[in-house]
């Protein structure tokens, strides 16, 4: 019976990671409240964008507000009353900062791809001596 002097590293491991924005050390923006944004600029609506993320009105309001607070900016704009569904839209820096970080947010997403693919080549490569 012969043993082989390879490692095969299980094909089931996965990298994990999260990116988000930090002002003065405290979370600012990241990929929940990106997520917020881009289903109200989708629904034109907090109800709606609540709905459609299943989470609660009460939840994604708090989300907005304390990330507006934190960077010290707006990021919805809100019309009360009138017709029709479409009464939310995202500020213009919403608008500017939410497509720039989903890019950076895949971007890593895919860098960490490659990094952990090469890392697994070299440990299934790896002889024992």
């Amino acid at each position: 019976m012969t043993i082989s002097n390879k490692i095969k590293v299980s094909v089931e491991l996965r990298p994990f990671h999260k990116v988000w924005l930090q002002k003065g050390g405290e979370y600012a923006f990241g990929g929940g409240i990106a997520e917020i944004l881009a289903a109200i600029r989708k629904t034109g609506s907090i109800k709606a964008a609540a709905e459609s993320l299943d989470e609660s009105y009460r939840y994604v309001w708090g989300r907005i507000q304390k990330t507006e607070e934190i960077l010290g900016v707006k990021l919805i704009e809100t019309t009360v009353g009138g017709q029709g569904s479409q009464r939310t839209q995202l500020t213009d820096f919403a608008q500017r900062i939410l497509d720039p970080f989903l890019r950076f947010e895949a971007n890593t997403r895919k860098q960490i791809e490659r990094e952990f693919n090469r890392m697994m080549k070299l440990i299934n490569t790896y002889q024992l001596k």
